[in-house]
C-alpha cells in the first residue's frame, strides 16, 4: 500500500513537472520525463499481464523489447486490448523514441534546434497522455483478471 502511495506521488509530481517544462519551453526536460513515463506505463502493462520484465541476469527490458512484447505476446492479442493498445498506438511510440533517440544521442554534436525539440517533446507530450489513458484501462482489466484467478 505505502509503495502505491508513493508511486502516485511520483507521477503526481512529474506531471507537474512536465507542465511546468512544456510551458516555459524546457522541451529538454520534457522529453526526458515524457520517455521516464512512458517506459514506466509499459513496464506497469507487463506486468500487470504477469510477463517478465527483466532478463536472466535482472537487468531491465528497453523500452524497445517492453514494446516489442506488447505488440507479440498473446496476452495482449485479445480485441480489448488491441483496441485499447493497438499496434498502430506502439508504432506511434517508436517512431516518437526514434526522434527523441536522435535528439539526445546528439546533443552536443549538432546546432540546438528549438522548433525541432519542441515538436519532439509536443508529440511525447500528447503520446503519453493518449498511452496513459489506454493503459490504465488495460491495467485495470489485468488487475481485475488476476484478482479473479487469485479467489478462485
Amino acid at each position: 500500500m505505502k509503495k502505491n502511495i508513493e508511486k502516485q506521488e511520483t507521477y503526481r509530481c512529474l506531471s507537474r513537472l512536465l507542465t511546468r517544462a512544456m510551458k516555459a519551453e524546457f522541451f529538454y526536460q520534457a522529453i526526458f520525463i515524457e520517455y521516464a513515463i512512458l517506459e514506466d506505463r509499459l513496464t506497469s502493462v507487463l506486468k500487470n499481464a504477469s510477463v517478465p520484465v527483466v532478463d536472466k541476469k535482472g537487468n531491465s527490458y528497453k523500452i524497445s523489447k517492453k514494446i516489442d512484447m506488447i505488440r507479440s505476446r498473446r496476452e495482449f492479442s485479445s480485441k480489448f486490448v488491441r483496441q485499447r493498445i493497438s499496434l498502430e498506438l506502439l508504432d506511434s511510440i517508436v517512431k516518437w523514441k526514434k526522434k527523441r533517440d536522435v535528439l539526445i544521442h546528439n546533443l552536443a554534436n549538432v546546432p540546438y534546434d528549438f522548433d525541432a525539440i519542441r515538436i519532439v517533446a509536443e508529440e511525447g507530450f500528447v503520446l503519453l497522455k493518449k498511452f496513459k489513458n489506454k493503459s490504465q484501462s488495460v491495467i485495470n482489466s489485468f488487475k481485475k483478471e488476476n484478482n479473479i484467478q487469485t479467489q478462485v
